[in-house]
């Protein structure tokens, strides 16, 4: 038997100091494993004032998310979040 299980789409957008980029995204990417929490993309490149990071997850409950961004901006060296919902909902 077959169950559609709704997942929520976020991106969260990070800016990310460029000496500390390695061992920030590898916290980050730790809370987003702990956090049960699907990645589904990641996106890096140089800006003017650190990294610029990308990262698209997913999960079935908004309180997951909610609490994975309120644990990314404990993270050293994460310098703003900005947050990116996704347009529809997708359906697995």
């Amino acid at each position: 038997m077959n169950e559609l299980v709704q997942t929520l789409q976020k991106t969260f957008r990070l800016r990310v100091e460029a000496h500390t980029a390695t061992d920030s995204l590898e916290s980050a990417l730790a809370i987003i494993r702990r956090g049960g929490i699907e990645l589904r993309g990641v996106r890096m490149e140089a800006g003017l004032h650190g990294m610029e990071v990308q990262l698209r997850v997913a999960a079935e409950e908004e309180e997951a998310l909610t609490l994975c961004r309120m644990r990314l901006c404990n993270v050293i060296g994460i310098l703003k979040i900005r947050e990116t919902p996704r347009p529809a909902p997708a359906l697995q």
